[in-house]
């Protein structure tokens, strides 16, 4: 009997791997990755007259890109509609100093001048534009994508670039992960891919466009290549994004760049979502924020700028914080409406009308992260801070909000309101993250450098797997920065591998 199952056992095995083939392709484009990058990059290297293999890892496309809202843009008709006055010079001047100068000034130029033709671009399919200012603080670059067929922002950007590249001819291959990139001597040739029957699929291609939405969901590559605890610094949104891309680039010879991620506020526990009413919660101005020693360490309206909250966050001991409010601050939001938006998904003014329940639900489940008590001491007591330094801090924040001047950190006087309810609330504070930043070195022309800052012959990166454009935080003021920058990069690299192959027709 044991011999009849160890000979079926090797049959077996035997006939899955005999099943798995070997599956030739030929393309002038192969491009990696079927988000915010590589579907415009398809669209338009098909629209020249190129043939082109999508290939995507995730059994759907638009990865992160489904859960984004606006690009940035700047001297967009959009803009010019409601007599925005903002310059390219203004924006690229921003982004440069902001990086203390450690973003590439050729891309960064390129970019900003090109983010309205990009914008005209997306329009002439039919995408729908309207330019918001997401903040008090920021600039009003952001164009927010309207409605396709049933989908919004992201969403709705992913499906009409789908439904276009399909028109096109793209061949689109999900669930398609690719492995490796095919080389001939220093050039690269294509990809070798695997589908989701286990066979190989290998593209050989003139040009190979990355795009592949960076590391941000791999823990072990947020310690690898930041150094940074995968168990604090966290992804936001439960996606696929491990940095495919950027080691298959590096195994072709490519130059490294500086990575860093896009921090933000994040906060988790039972019955605490993103963006849920105690999420959206946390990110409120008027909250009192303190570190694990009960003291205040930030003006608290950093809130409106996220990369910047989660840097605040992350420079305190265990790279954690709290973010405390009262029952009064609840009575504010549900009667006058919240300050501080996530996005559009949850606008300025929302009422948060599911606060409460969220929090019954969330204090039920007894999170460590999530705590009320009744008094001060109750409350420092649960989150594990000195209750005499939490009690001097409320008390000194007390007499700050009184005066209606913030002579310690700054906060405007607007969002100066005292902790002084019945009943107290502490959510804990995280620096998560929304995407990566960072990792392949290119030049101007989207071109992947090598260690000797020579072109890659046939390889190029666009979106956040590409370099260049960041120092060690993201610019926020520039709304829609990244998304805007993954189209634009995205199609310029496609017209640049058209050029350098002479594909174009």
């Amino acid at each position: 009997m044991q011999k009849t199952l160890i000979a079926l056992s090797v049959f077996v095995a035997l006939s899955s791997t005999s099943l798995a083939a070997e599956i030739s392709k030929n393309a002038d484009v192969v491009v990696v990755g079927g988000g915010a990058a590589g579907l415009p990059a398809a669209v338009q290297a098909a629209e020249k007259g190129a043939k082109v293999i999508l290939v995507g890892k995730n059994p759907y496309l638009g990865g992160g890109a489904n859960a984004a809202e606006g690009l940035f843009g700047v001297e967009s008709k959009w803009q010019r509609g409601k007599s925005i006055g903002l310059t390219r010079e203004e924006c690229f001047n921003y982004l440069m100093e902001h990086s203390h100068y450690k973003a590439d000034p050729a891309l960064t130029k390129k970019f900003v001048w090109g983010s309205a033709e990009n914008l005209d671009w997306l329009a002439s399919h039919g995408m729908k534009f309207e330019p918001i200012q997401m903040t008090p603080y920021d600039a009003p670059t952001w164009h927010v994508v309207g409605e396709y067929k049933g989908q919004e922002h992201g969403a709705a950007y992913i499906k009409l670039l789908a439904d276009v590249a399909k028109e096109k001819g793209v061949e689109i291959l999900v669930g398609t992960p690719a492995k490796e990139l095919l080389k001939d001597g220093n050039k690269v040739v294509g990809v070798k891919a695997k589908d989701s029957k286990g066979n190989d699929v290998i593209i050989h291609s003139k040009a190979t466009i990355i795009s592949t939405g960076g590391f941000g969901n791999s823990p072990e590559k947020v310690q690898k290549w930041l150094g940074w605890n995968p168990d604090v610094f966290k992804a936001s949104v439960p996606l696929n994004k491990t940095g495919d891309g950027i080691e298959m680039a590096w195994r072709a010879g490519s130059e490294k760049t500086p990575m860093t991620l896009m921090l933000h506020t994040g906060v988790e526990g039972k019955g605490i979502s993103f963006p849920g009413a105690i999420y959206c919660m946390s990110w409120q101005p008027f909250n009192l924020w303190v570190n694990n020693e009960g003291e205040r360490f930030t003006n608290e309206a950093n809130a409106f700028s996220f990369p910047n909250a989660g840097n605040a966050i992350a420079s305190q001991h265990g790279s954690t914080a709290w973010a405390i409010w009262d029952n009064n601050s609840i009575d504010y939001v549900q009667k006058e409406g919240i300050d501080n938006g996530i996005g559009v998904i949850v606008p300025v003014l929302d009422k948060l009308p599911k606060l409460k329940e969220e929090i019954k639900t969330a204090l039920a489940a007894g999170n460590s992260t999530f705590v009320s008590a009744n008094s001060l001491e109750e409350l420092a007591h649960k989150m594990g801070v000195p209750a005499a330094n939490l009690e001097k801090t409320v008390a000194q924040y007390n007499k700050l909000a009184e005066d209606g001047r913030d002579t310690f950190l700054g906060k405007s006087h607007q969002y100066l309101r005292p902790i002084s309810g019945t009943t107290y609330y502490a959510i804990k504070l995280f620096p998560f993250s929304y995407t990566s930043l960072g990792g392949i070195k290119i030049d101007k022309g989207f071109r992947v450098l090598d260690k000797n800052n020579h072109p890659i012959d046939g390889l190029y990166a666009a979106g956040v797997d590409a370099g260049g454009l960041y120092g060690d935080t993201y610019p926020v003021w520039t709304s829609g920065h990244a998304f805007g920058w993954s189209s634009y990069s995205g199609r310029h690299a496609a017209l640049q591998a058209l050029q350098d192959k002479k594909l174009a027709k």
